[in-house]
């Protein structure tokens, strides 16, 4: 029904690597401006301004997974290329889901709607 829902994320940027998928800059490290907001770092832009006493930090980073600027988390990471994701994710032992404010709330959970068939 979903073949690639089964895939993970390395297999996922295997495959992208494998076949020359261009992807956007925002899954590369760079500097960034973020803010830590309940463990997860939050990009810190010009729409979504850091709330009251949180204290925005400048560190290399990178997106593992896109979604709106309100519920995707960064993760400090060195990787600029295809390759240096791939390897980082070898090394790894958290879901890309980690960093979505979605994947944290039982009631919504998207690993739990993987899980219980709803993709």
């Amino acid at each position: 029904m979903f073949p690639l829902s089964n895939w993970t994320e390395l297999d996922v940027w295997s495959c992208i690597r494998q076949e020359h998928i261009p992807v956007v800059p925002l899954y590369f490290a760079r500097l960034r401006e973020v803010v830590n907001r309940g463990g997860m770092l939050v990009p810190v832009y010009h729409n979504m301004p850091p709330a009251e006493g949180e204290k925005v930090e400048r560190g290399r980073c990178r997106m593992r997974s896109l979604g709106c600027t309100f519920c995707t988390g960064a993760v400090r990471s060195e990787a600029t290329t295809i390759g240096e994701i791939i390897e980082e994710l070898k090394r790894s032992h958290f879901s890309e889901r980690q960093n979505r404010a979605m994947g944290h709330d039982q009631e919504g959970s998207m690993e739990l709607k993987k899980r219980d068939g709803y993709f």
